[in-house]
């Protein structure tokens, strides 16, 4: 969805371009040749643009933008694969970074499409099942750190529990080692189950270390409510 986005707006921009283009040459002095060869009113043209235009012209616009955009992007990925074009994405990046509110939307932006197209997949070490939102139901997790307790020495996970359908929201929590259930996804296959809703859920995928003790708290998190009696599910 990224891609179609970013391609349309590109796309966009060629129009503009060339209608640009045009309307200098219609207020040029080739302007009425133009408009008397291409059949076009010049007062049409200031109202309605590249739609005054005949049909089959603005297939020939709209063909000439296509190409200029995939063309545009294909040259920037060659620019951007060199070490002058990786310094100057450096360079970029430390400018934006240093641009109030900008570099926060930029940074997120920046995440989100780096998390997606496998950058930063190494992030979300394992995949598993917390017991969230209570200890008789399970949420897909990605355990994103283990530290220790430093009072008890108890070992703890961060968890971040994406929501459906879209896993770039949810809530981080700190949940105890011995409550969460370890399954053998990818980090892709966890998406894909996420997005999906369940239906695209691995259906061979087995279980991993499993410690599940019915007696203790579920977890020790920012936010909790009491946990109904009974065992996990």
């Amino acid at each position: 969805m990224v891609t179609i986005w970013l391609v349309w707006i590109v796309f966009g921009w060629f129009r503009g371009l060339f209608s640009w283009i045009i309307g200098l040459a219609m207020k040029g002095p080739w302007g009425p040749k133009l408009a008397a060869t291409w059949g076009v009113d010049p007062a049409q043209w200031r109202a309605l643009g590249l739609q005054a235009l005949p049909t089959h012209l603005q297939w020939v616009v709209a063909a000439f933008a296509i190409l200029l955009t995939f063309l545009l992007l294909y040259l920037i990925g060659l620019f951007t694969a060199n070490v002058i074009g990786r310094r100057i994405l450096e360079w970029f990046d430390y400018l934006i970074g240093r641009v109030p509110f900008i570099k926060s939307v930029y940074g997120a932006l920046k995440q989100i499409v780096g998390i997606f197209s496998g950058q930063q997949t190494q992030g979300y070490q394992r995949v598993a099942l917390v017991p969230f939102p209570n200890e008789l139901t399970r949420s897909i997790a990605f355990i994103t750190n283990t530290f220790r307790d430093p009072r008890t020495g108890e070992e703890l996970c961060t968890a971040f529990i994406a929501s459906t359908p879209n896993p770039t929201t949810g809530f981080v929590f700190v949940i105890r080692r011995s409550d969460i259930i370890e399954v053998d996804w990818s980090v892709e296959e966890a998406f894909k189950a996420i997005m999906s809703g369940g239906t695209l859920i691995p259906t061979t995928a087995t279980m991993g270390a499993t410690k599940t003790p019915s007696s203790a708290s579920s977890r020790t998190a920012t936010a909790s409510r009491p946990a109904p009696p009974g065992g996990d599910a």
